[in-house]
C-alpha cells in the first residue's frame, strides 16, 4: 500500500498519514510512503516505526523522470494499492500516472479540503484529466463528500467518506494541574486554548478582537494560541495594540498539544469559510473534554452540536465569540457537561481506530478487485441517482 504526497512536514494532513501508516495491521497490509520532495520532520516517527518512506523522486519543477522512478519504485516493491494525499497537483498527478502505468489494483485519492483560499477549486485541470482512473475518492467528512460531487465533478458512486479520527487515550484532557505547573499558569485562571496554523484564514485577527472583551469582562483570563506561520509578527503587533501581551501567550508550534489542552479549560477555532474542512483540532479538544466554541464552517457541524458539545458562531462575528467564551468561563458546570458529551462524540464516531479500520477496509477491497465495500459510507447512498 503505497502512499504519495508532497513531504511529512508538521501539518494536520501529514499527521494522519503518519497516524495511519502506524496504526495499519501489518499483518495485512504494508504501508509505504512517498514523498515527492524532501521527506519532512515526521519522517524520523514513522521509519522509527519501521515504515519505509521513499523521499525527493521529484527533482525540479518539471522533473518528468519522477514518472520513471515511481514506476520503477511501485513495481519493485510490489504495490497493489496506491493513494495520493491532497487536493490536485504534483502527488496526485504523477502518483496516479505510476499507478495507472504500473497496472496496480486500485488508485485513490483523499482530499482534505473544499476550495482553495482564493475560493477556487481543488482539483486543477491536469488532474480533472485523469479523474476516470480512480477507482475511489476519500472525503474527510460527509459535506465535504458532497462538495466534491457537486462542484468538482467527481463521479458520485466512487466518492466514500471516511471521518478523521484521533487517538481517545492520547486527548484525555487529564492531569490539569501538572499541565498547568508545565505551562506556568496558575490553577484559578480560566484559559482558552486556540490550535492552528498563523495563517490568514484560521483569523487570528477575529479571536484579538474577541479576547479583548473576554478580559475586559474576566481580567484574569488567558489565552495559548499553540501554531507558527507567516503571520506571527502582525499577530503580535496587533495583540501588543489590544493591549493583550500579558493575556495572550504564543507558544509556537509545539509537540505538547494534549498537555496545553488538558492544561485549558475552553477550546476554540473561529476559521474563515471555504477552506476549513474536518479540523483535527476541534477533534483532539472534545476527546480532552474541553468545549469548543467554533465558527460554522466546512464541516464542523459534524462535529459538534450547537448547545451540545460547544457553540457555533457565524464567521468573523467576534462580539459572539466573545459572548459564548465569557458564558463558558463563568458556567464550569456546563463546561464540564459539555465537554464529557463531546469525549463520548469522539469515543463513537471519531477515533483513530475507526479511520484506520475502514481505510483498510477500503485498500483490501480494492487489492482484491472487489471495489468499495458496501459498508463504508458512499455519496451514492447519501443521494442515490
Amino acid at each position: 500500500m503505497l502512499f504519495v504526497l508532497t513531504d511529512l512536514r508538521v501539518g494536520g494532513m501529514e499527521r494522519k498519514v503518519a497516524e495511519i501508516v502506524q496504526c495499519t495491521n501489518r499483518s495485512l497490509i504494508t504501508p509505504i510512503i512517498v514523498c515527492l520532495k524532501d521527506a519532512g520532520p515526521l519522517a524520523a516517527e514513522v521509519r522509527v516505526a519501521g515504515i519505509e518512506v521513499h523521499s525527493n523522486l521529484l527533482r525540479f519543477k518539471w522533473d518528468v523522470m519522477v514518472l520513471w522512478r515511481m514506476v520503477r519504485l511501485i513495481s519493485r516493491l510490489g504495490v497493489k494499492v496506491v493513494c495520493t494525499i491532497g487536493d490536485g497537483g504534483d502527488r496526485m498527478f504523477w502518483g496516479r500516472l505510476a499507478a495507472r502505468i504500473a497496472g496496480v489494483e486500485g488508485i485513490v485519492s483523499t482530499h482534505h479540503s473544499t476550495r482553495n483560499a482564493d475560493g477556487g477549486r481543488i482539483i486543477d485541470r491536469p488532474n480533472r484529466w485523469l479523474t476516470p482512473w480512480n477507482d475511489a475518492f476519500v472525503a474527510v467528512a460527509k459535506s465535504a463528500g458532497e462538495y466534491l460531487v457537486e462542484h468538482e465533478d467527481l463521479p458520485r458512486e466512487r466518492v466514500v467518506v471516511i471521518y478523521n479520527g484521533v487517538e481517545p487515550d492520547k486527548y484525555n484532557g487529564e492531569n490539569r494541574a501538572a499541565a498547568r505547573r508545565t505551562l506556568d499558569l496558575p490553577e484559578d485562571v480560566p484559559v482558552i486554548v486556540h490550535v492552528a496554523a498563523l495563517r490568514p484564514e484560521k483569523a487570528h485577527d477575529v479571536l484579538l478582537l474577541a479576547a479583548r472583551m473576554v478580559v475586559d469582562k474576566i481580567p484574569a483570563a488567558r489565552f495559548l494560541l499553540v501554531g507558527d506561520g507567516d503571520l506571527r509578527a502582525s499577530i503580535e503587533k496587533q495583540r501588543d495594540a489590544l493591549g493583550l501581551a500579558d493575556e495572550v501567550q504564543l507558544l509556537g508550534r509545539r509537540s505538547d498539544i494534549p498537555e496545553i489542552l488538558a492544561a485549558g479549560d475552553i477550546s476554540v477555532l473561529c476559521s474563515h469559510p471555504m477552506v476549513e474542512t474536518f479540523p483535527n483540532s476541534v477533534l483532539e479538544a472534545m476527546a480532552s473534554r474541553r468545549p469548543v466554541v467554533c465558527t460554522n464552517v466546512g464541516s464542523i457541524s459534524e462535529q459538534i452540536s450547537d448547545g451540545v458539545e460547544g457553540f457555533l458562531i457565524e464567521p468573523g462575528d467576534h462580539q459572539a465569540l466573545a459572548e459564548r467564551l465569557i458564558s463558558l468561563i463563568e458556567n464550569p458546570e456546563l463546561r464540564a457537561q459539555m465537554g464529557e458529551r463531546g469525549r463520548q462524540v469522539v469515543v463513537d464516531n471519531f477515533s483513530t481506530a475507526r479511520m484506520v479500520g475502514d481505510r483498510e477496509k477500503l485498500f483490501l477491497s480494492l487489492a482484491a478487485g472487489k471495489g468499495i465495500p458496501a459498508d463504508i459510507y458512499s455519496m451514492q447512498q447519501a443521494n442515490p441517482k
